[in-house]
């Protein structure tokens, strides 16, 4: 057996795996060990024996790290004792591993590691060599989007979900509201939510602050194992609650089993249910009747600032003040004109990435064309085809995103093939994020009387930049097409409701544009100039239509860049705070 060959059966393989199912299953079903044997033990009727597999892994389990046992190169035993050494601190682990791989002397924890030639691959066996050293798990979505030595250890959290952090005190609220609000005595749901205060201010009597996060369908973060910067911030003003939204996170989300067995009519009457207005009553049934507070702050990000306009507009007298990053977005706004402004975004996206890497044309035709002509499966066995390629895009909006979609092209051919690493990280970057509430999103846009109809399907049709053999090739930023429910498996049993949703014309209004107008809340709100996203061209027109709303574009600032400023936060805080 060749060298290459002991070590894609031990630290590559697993680095792989970790890759794959991070895509496919939930951050705390991703097994942190793995353990290789030629054969399955089995029992005199051919059935495996799970009690000889459970000693195998307790075996290995206790055994030093080898690279038989599965351990990284450069691997060291559990207490960071390296082998014949004197013990390492965490950071200096690092360093050492990557300046070995990259054969360099010294290496500045806070460099772009992109910049230096760490591939994707490498890139997830250092975390995977972290986490087995450590067992904390590295948050892959914020690494990559700034990845630094350094950020390795700032974005990574312990594994064990019981561990709490030592600096805020957390409360968990689980409460039942009827998935249509307008019928009380009909089916409900469980939602999830948390207040988070800092220790030294348990006592406090602190204003709340409600945390709208972006979406749909996602879930806010975990302050037992991980506090980002924009919370760290606003918990020096607030006591702060982190509501999963409903159908997200843990607020009884929507899966294939959620419409399971039901006509696709009946699926869209439970779909239509989880727009913004129903996550608006949701937070007051928590406001009003579990936390019992008088009033509350808003903090919306991106898809949450919708949110928060739309709370403007039915409890207008709940709400103190409201904070908006990246997400000054709704009430003016159809989906054909979000999407319009987001296809000229996409396109200055794609001319800026050209411009900065203008090697990547050729390599970036030679894929599409084999994509084209090949049958190629992700290891998820679903097709690559150069429509999901398109969405590599979607990083072009993220600080670093650019340079990742670089970095990751570099390692796409072995030959004449596509090679294992560079599919496996093309199929984590396609499947956008697990909540299917996420790919039905153009229907949030729907208004009273009118069919939002598959609207990117419809713009891009047109687009010749976009056009199937047109070159330079473009990629996708965040759009969504009927196509996507027939190549995405996890996306398969929502195809017909889906296309309900995009024909469906009964939608209610979400924005009270008359309240909206003479509206006396403070609304602060900060925009990224060039938001891939939410344009900022967007973001201007809804701001003229809202009393007492200040927004500040900034060119400094991608999508999610003050939600990652402590400084920024604090400071647009203070500034709502004093006036």
């Amino acid at each position: 057996m060749s060298e290459r060959t002991e070590r894609d059966t031990t630290a590559d393989v697993t680095a792989r795996l970790r890759a794959h199912l991070g895509a496919v299953l939930p951050p705390e079903a991703v097994p942190t060990r793995f353990v290789f044997v030629d054969t399955l033990p089995v029992l005199p009727n051919g059935k495996t024996d799970r009690a000889a597999l459970e000693r195998l892994a307790a075996e290995t389990a206790s055994a030093p790290s080898s690279p038989e046992t599965g351990a990284a190169a450069g691997d060291e035993p559990a207490g960071g004792e390296p082998i014949g050494g004197e013990p390492i601190g965490d950071l200096d682990f690092l360093l050492r591993l990557f300046t070995a791989e990259l054969a360099r002397a010294d290496l500045d924890p806070d460099e772009d590691l992109t910049h230096l030639g760490v591939t994707s691959l490498l890139l997830t066996t250092a975390c995977a060599a972290w986490t087995d050293r450590t067992g904390r798990r590295v948050d892959g979505h914020r690494l990559r989007r700034n990845p630094t030595v350094r950020n390795i250890l700032a974005f990574s959290a312990p594994t064990g979900a019981d561990r709490e952090h030592d600096e805020v005190v957390v409360e968990d609220h689980r409460f039942e509201v009827p998935v249509d609000h307008d019928d009380p005595a009909g089916p409900s749901i469980e939602l999830f939510a948390r207040t988070v205060v800092r220790r030294a201010a348990v006592d406090r009597d602190l204003p709340y602050l409600l945390f709208l996060q972006g979406g749909p369908g996602g879930q806010c973060p975990d302050p037992r194992t991980r506090i980002p910067a924009w919370l760290d911030a606003a918990l020096d003003r607030y006591r702060v609650v982190l509501l999963d939204q409903r159908g997200g996170g843990r607020s009884s989300p929507v899966t294939a089993a959620t419409i399971a067995g039901m006509t696709p009519a009946e699926a869209l009457e439970r779909l239509r249910c989880y727009r913004a207005d129903a996550v608006v009553r949701d937070a007051e049934f928590l406001r009003e009747r579990v936390l019992r507070v008088p009033a509350w702050t808003l903090f919306g990000e991106s898809y949450g600032g919708s949110i928060a306009l739309t709370y403007l507009s039915l409890s207008p007298e709940c709400v103190d003040r409201v904070f908006i990053s990246s997400g000054l977005l709704g009430p003016v706004s159809t989906a054909e004109d979000l999407l319009r402004d987001t296809l000229v975004m996409s396109r200055r996206k794609n001319a800026e990435y050209y411009r900065r890497y203008p090697g990547d044309a050729g390599l970036v035709d030679r894929i599409v064309d084999h994509l084209g002509d090949h049958e190629v499966l992700l290891p998820t066995g679903e097709r690559l085809s150069p429509e999901r390629f398109r969405f590599l895009g979607l990083k072009f909006g993220f600080a670093g995103g650019m340079a990742a979609v670089h970095d990751l092209l570099q390692g796409a051919w072995d030959g004449d093939h596509l090679t294992e690493d560079f599919l496996a990280a093309v199929a984590a970057a396609t499947y956008l994020v697990d909540s299917p509430l996420f790919y039905l999103q153009e229907y949030t846009y729907g208004h009273p009387g009118r069919a939002t109809g598959w609207a990117a399907d419809r713009l891009y049709a047109d687009e010749p930049a976009f056009a199937a053999g047109a070159r330079p090739f473009h990629f996708y930023g965040e759009v969504f097409f009927p196509w996507m429910f027939r190549q995405f498996a996890a996306l398969a049993p929502f195809a017909e409701v889906a296309d309900e949703l995009a024909r469906y014309t009964g939608w209610t209004s979400l924005y009270d544009l008359d309240q909206l107008g003479r509206n006396t809340v403070p609304v602060y709100a900060v925009a990224a100039a060039d938001d891939l996203y939410f344009p900022g061209t967007q973001q201007v027109r809804t701001a003229r239509r809202i009393g007492s709303c200040w927004l500040m574009l900034s060119s400094d600032y991608s999508h999610e860049g003050l939600m990652n400023d402590r400084e920024g936060v604090s400071r647009l805080l203070e500034f709502g705070s004093a006036r």
